[in-house]
Formats: structure tokens, sequence, C-alpha cells
């Protein structure tokens, strides 16, 4: 009964059930085709898809910079049963209005748009992967401001070696400088899409020592902040340990905001920290 437990534990959230329905009825479809049918950015779509996936529900290909998912083979009874229902959905209002959104763009080579809302990355973008000890707060912050500044130019993501949650002082020192990160998540990297990443930025100490290993062609860097968590515990009033918040979070803001610039020189640092 092992399967059919991690068949419904995968299945229990009503938006992965969507997405079984599409691909049960249309096939192997691209990423960037089920963002536009569920109207959801990247991240999400992404997130959701994993969850299918770990649970042999669905299996991915990558075709260029894109993937495709699709409906694995059943694996038990009630698999089949399910895939079965979910075809049965080819009426439904809303698997309709869904399936007409698909139908507007049928190649991943049209899509387009801004980068902020999680759309897929266009030509000349950069993947860019911050990473922290347990993705809480700095990466957060620096994720959520390469969204804000830099969205229409590369692909963001965040992860941490461990997770440790959604810091609540970050989110409200960042909303405070008109930057909502409350819909980001705390993940480590295995829990990312498989795909390349052309910069991984590591923005403490700990994730800087023990960063996983990355294909070669990946540049990766330290920029280190100093952690808001950790300098807020010895404040005596909540006005003083937001104030360690704001000035990290307005560190990291310069810091994105002069990018890839500041990527390129710290490259530079390391080749020649390798090369001494």
């Amino acid at each position: 009964m092992e399967e059919e437990a991690k068949l419904f534990k995968a299945l229990a959230d009503p938006f992965r059930v969507r997405l079984a329905v599409l691909l049960a009825l249309r096939g192997e479809t691209c990423v960037c085709e089920l963002m536009k049918a569920l109207g959801e950015p990247q991240y999400k779509v992404s997130r959701h898809l994993a969850v299918l996936r770990s649970a042999g529900i669905v299996v991915a290909r990558r075709q260029g910079a894109w993937m495709y998912y699709r409906l694995d083979h059943p694996r038990c009874v009630a698999a089949k049963q399910l895939y079965d229902a979910f075809r049965a959905y080819d009426r439904d209002p809303r698997v309709l209005t869904m399936l007409k959104r698909l139908a507007e763009k049928t190649h991943p080579d049209a899509c387009s748009g801004d980068n902020a809302t999680g759309a897929a990355p266009g030509p000349g973008r950069l993947r860019l992967l911050f990473l922290c000890t347990g993705n809480s707060c700095r990466s957060q912050m620096a994720e959520g401001w390469a969204r804000a500044l830099l969205g229409d130019r590369v692909e963001v993501w965040s992860a941490g070696i461990e997770k440790h949650g959604l810091n609540p002082l970050a989110v409200r020192v960042m909303a405070e400088a008109g930057v909502d990160i409350s819909r980001q998540w705390s993940k480590t990297v295995d829990e990312l899409p498989d795909q390349p990443f052309d910069w991984v930025i590591t923005v403490c100490g700990h994730a800087a020592e023990h960063c996983p290993v990355f294909p070669a062609a990946t540049r990766k860097v330290h920029a280190g902040f100093e952690d808001p968590p950790k300098l807020a515990a010895s404040a005596t009033s909540p006005e003083e340990a937001l104030r360690h918040y704001r000035r990290v979070r307005d560190e990291i803001r310069d810091f994105v905001r002069n990018m890839p610039e500041n990527l390129e020189c710290l490259w530079q640092l390391t080749l020649k920290g390798a090369l001494s």
C-alpha cells in the first residue's frame, strides 16, 4: 500500500490535482504552458511538479532550456483509476478554461513575460541562485530584490543547505521597502527544479563552506552579509531588532542593484584567490 499512500498524499493538494488533470488530458506539456494555463508563476508550478515527480506521478525531460512533463505509467491500480477519472474532466468548465489558455500558446519558443511573476526566461536572461544556510532571511531578501530590480533580465531562485522557514521579520522589512516576499518559501537545493544556473551566490559563510557541487559551467561567488536574526538577538527592543534587518536589507539591495557587474568583480577575485 506504499504506492497508494504516496499517490494520495501528493494529490491531496487541489493545485496538484489541476496539474495532473491537465497532463492527463493534454499529454506531455512544457512548464511554461502549464504556467499559462494555470495563471501561476514558474516557482509555484515547478514546486508542485517536483512533489508529483517525487511521488512517481509525473516524469520530466529537458529539451533545450525547457522542461516537459507528462504523467508516468501508473504504478498501482489506484493510479490507473485516478488517471482515467482525470480524463473524464474534459467537459468541466474550469478545465476547458485552462485548456483554452493552453491553445493560445502551443510552443515554448513563444514564451515571454516579466520574470517578477515567475515567467520563463527569455534569451540572455541570467539564471541566479542565492544560497544561505537555512533559506530563511538573507537569501530570501536577495531573491526578492532580484525579482523587483532585475526581473526582466534574470531568472532567480534562493535555497539553503537546510530549510528553516521564511523569517517573518524579513518579510516585514521587505514589505516596508515595497517588495513582497510573502509568497516565497524556504527550500533546499535538492528541492529546486532540475535546471542549470549561471551564477550561485552564497550570502553567508557557512553556505560558502558547505556549498553543494554544481556543474563546471556554473560560476560560484561569495557575497557575505551579516545575519539579521543573530544581530537582533542582543537587541533591547523590537525596533532595535528591526534596524538590523533594515540595514542588511538595504545592503543586499545595493549589491543586487549593481549586478551583474558585482558578480563579475567577485568572480575575478575568486579566480585570483584560486590561482594564488
